[in-house]
């Protein structure tokens, strides 16, 4: 956590999964104490996954985390980032960190720096402000901020009152309101939509259409013939719009194309790219896509990606998906484990992790599936 290897800090999870390396191993956490205070810069990157995982840590018994975020959050350079990891993670309930934390951070910080780091009335803001009335202040500033901001036609996604007419008009418009309006006219299975969809002039600056893949969605089936067009087009956002309608509803006559499409993204390392036609290949049961699924699981650096390539290969390869689920069990990302604890194939050590998974406090997420699959198989005859 010194170093951050996450591909995509948005999505990409490695705080349960470091925090009981470290407990399981009963690492020392000086390293990180060191680092958390040698880093003096302005962006709260470098720090961010240290503190998230010294979060975790206290549930796994190690006091010492709780120490040592504690005095950060009161007198470190990023003490808002250490506040946020602290509300996020429950560690609210640990009395060693939490009792009188309000009080300390609130004294050593003035009006404007408490105004610049309550961002939303979120924890641990909210129930700070039962007890400090500084931030109370700011919180019910924010709140009436927001209340009075106008809510007008291109701010509502609700357009369902709307007449055609005029959900054209917005479309045309630009603004916020074209990505809501294009969806209801896809709900209303209006196939304008496919000449909305192949207008350059309705593209951002990206090349990208909002609203038109949500809007292929709700027209389904009937999208087919065009998506079929349009991904042999040679237009890249169409073979995109394409691809995504025959991911979704397509059948087994357009497995090339999604094979194709996945093995481009794989070789071009799009990672998210390849996440969609991994679901639709499993979806319709594509053996062939297996070996790809399998180097995909191996090889992407996004780790968030792997529950789409383990589900993709679940639906083309179940016995190489349950053979792959067992390493699964030990994965970085939540969405991950929980594929894996319902797909893992049954042996006395996937029957030992899913009953530490099934307790392990730095993994909440994972506790149902653990717990389901640990009844499915007391159940079996």
């Amino acid at each position: 956590m010194i170093t951050d290897t996450r591909w995509d800090r948005q999505v990409d999870r490695r705080d349960s999964y470091l925090a009981g390396l470290i407990g399981r191993l009963s690492l020392p956490l000086a390293p990180i104490e060191q680092h958390l205070f040698d880093h003096d810069g302005d962006d709260d990157e470098p720090v961010e996954l240290a503190l998230q995982v010294l979060a975790l840590l206290p549930w796994a018994g190690r006091g010492d985390a709780a120490t040592i975020l504690r005095r950060y959050a009161v007198e470190g350079r990023h003490w808002s980032s250490a506040l946020e990891a602290i509300g996020g993670s429950g560690a609210m309930r640990l009395p060693g960190l939490w009792d009188g934390l309000a009080d300390d951070v609130v004294a050593v910080r003035d009006h404007a720096q408490l105004a610049e780091a309550i961002w939303c009335d979120a924890e641990p803001w909210t129930t700070f402000a039962r007890s400090q009335p500084q931030v109370r202040r700011i919180v019910e500033e924010l709140r009436a901020s927001r209340s009075h901001r106008p809510v007008g036609p291109h701010l509502r996604s609700d357009l369902g009152d709307a007449e055609s007419g005029e959900l054209i008009r917005l479309v045309t418009a630009g603004g916020s309101a074209r990505r809501w309006a294009l969806q209801e006219l896809g709900r209303r299975g209006d196939s304008i939509i496919f000449e909305f969809a192949a207008d350059p002039g309705l593209r951002n600056a990206a090349g990208w259409t909002p609203g038109v893949p949500q809007a292929l969605r709700h027209l389904g089936t009937v999208a087919l013939p065009q998506a079929r067009a349009w991904v042999g087009s040679g237009d890249d956002t169409l073979v995109a719009f394409g691809e995504g309608v025959l991911a979704e509803v397509g059948d087994r006559s357009d497995a090339p194309v999604l094979l194709a499409a996945l093995r481009r993204a794989f070789a071009s390392e799009e990672w998210c790219a390849a996440e969609l036609p991994a679901r639709a290949l499993g979806r319709l049961g594509v053996r062939e896509a297996a070996d790809e699924l399998v180097a995909l699981w191996e090889s992407t650096v996004h780790s968030l990606a792997r529950e789409a390539f383990l589900a993709g290969l679940q639906g083309c390869a179940p016995q190489e998906a349950a053979r792959i689920a067992i390493e699964g069990l030990d994965d970085c990302e939540p969405t991950v484990q929980q594929a894996a604890c319902a797909g893992a194939r049954d042996t006395a050590w996937v029957r030992s992790r899913l009953l530490e998974l099934a307790a392990d406090p730095s993994a909440p997420e994972v506790h149902q599936a653990a717990h389901t699959r640990l009844r499915t198989l007391a159940d079996a005859p």
